[in-house]
């Protein structure tokens, strides 16, 4: 199975429809759909009729729901650490900015109009252990690993003793931040979780 990776994906949100090949419309509109509403609550023929395209054009790019999920899911991993990677170069060199960035990126996100939260921890509230849809697990677990290294990435050089509860703390904050911006819209401080950021790293620094 191909995985998509970041070199190779494309934001298809601001492309008109009937400009995509059909295998980008039919994710086009399935990312658009299990964003606003949910994967479960989402058919196959509504995806297949909204994307304009036959059954059997869908059933050739896609052999189920659950690979169209874990696509989807795919593509919104590989958007994510492309924005992620673009924010925390564009800080510079110091670590504490790179992490930061991180939560700029989030808080300017949340300003969006079709900002939803996010679709990893809905994916796992949709797919629980006992879900039969190996390929989804392992697409969210693959993310997951992911961010956690990517936030090791950013705070190795910082050289600390307790890296990894650092690391788990940051964690715990970049996802509380995207559920609170979820579920209290407009009743949130932005920026009150970049600050807890800052003084949990430089508290860490302070004890070496």
């Amino acid at each position: 199975m191909k995985t998509l990776d970041v070199s190779e994906c494309v934001d298809l949100e601001p492309l008109p429809l009937d400009a995509l090949a059909p295998r980008e419309r039919i994710l086009k509109t399935a990312s658009e759909l299990f964003y606003r509403n949910s994967i479960h609550t989402v058919g196959i023929d509504r995806i297949i009729a909204e994307s304009g395209v036959a059954k059997m054009t869908f059933y050739k790019h896609f052999p189920s729901k659950a690979n169209l999920a874990a696509t989807y899911l795919r593509h919104k991993s590989a958007l994510w650490f492309d924005m992620l990677a673009t924010a925390t170069e564009q800080a510079g060199p110091v670590p504490l900015n790179r992490v930061l960035a991180i939560f700029d990126a989030l808080n300017e996100s949340f300003q969006a109009p079709t900002f939803r939260g996010c679709p990893f921890v809905r994916g796992l509230a949709e797919f629980g252990p006992d879900a039969e849809t190996p390929e989804v697990q392992a697409t969210l677990a693959a993310y997951f690993h992911d961010l956690h290294e990517f936030v090791v990435s950013l705070i190795q050089p910082l050289k600390l003793k307790n890296q990894e509860s650092v690391v788990v703390q940051i964690l715990a904050l970049i996802q509380g931040s995207l559920v609170n911006a979820q579920a209290m819209r407009g009743g949130i401080e932005p920026l009150a979780t970049r600050d807890a950021a800052k003084m949990l790293l430089e508290a860490a620094v302070e004890r070496g």
